[in-house]
């Protein structure tokens, strides 16, 4: 069972994120069935449970709520079993009201990336 790399986790994850944040239904999906919901989001579990987490919550240190971190929490449950997924059911407040600039969707239309979220290190290249 390999690693993912922090770069790659980071881009997945922040993409799944962002999907989850605007699709109802996915998010829905997510909380019903998350090992599959994130490996079609190429965040494969291989075969460890995922238990969804709230920042935030009871037991949820602050330092264990970074993107960074969940890279490495990601890559640890794997091994042992059980992954804690931290995944904050809202967007920060600093993207609730963001809108993309004619710029930043050529960009994304055309295969480039922007820093769009609170996973920067950019984690959509």
């Amino acid at each position: 069972m390999a690693d993912v790399p922090e770069t790659v986790f980071l881009h997945k994850y922040g993409e799944f994120l962002v999907h989850c944040w605007g699709d109802p239904a996915l998010k829905k999906k997510f909380h019903e069935d998350p090992e599959q919901t994130l490996k079609a989001f190429g965040l494969d579990p291989e075969g460890a449970k995922v238990k969804i987490v709230a920042p935030g919550s009871a037991g949820a240190p602050p330092s264990e709520t970074t993107p960074q971190s969940q890279a490495r929490l990601w890559n640890e449950g794997k091994k042992s079993g059980s992954i804690d997924f931290y995944f904050p059911e809202e967007p920060p407040e600093s993207l609730a009201n963001y809108e993309l600039s004619d710029e930043e969707l050529m960009a994304v239309a055309g295969g480039w990336s922007i820093s769009c979220c609170c996973c920067t290190p950019c984690c959509c290249c």
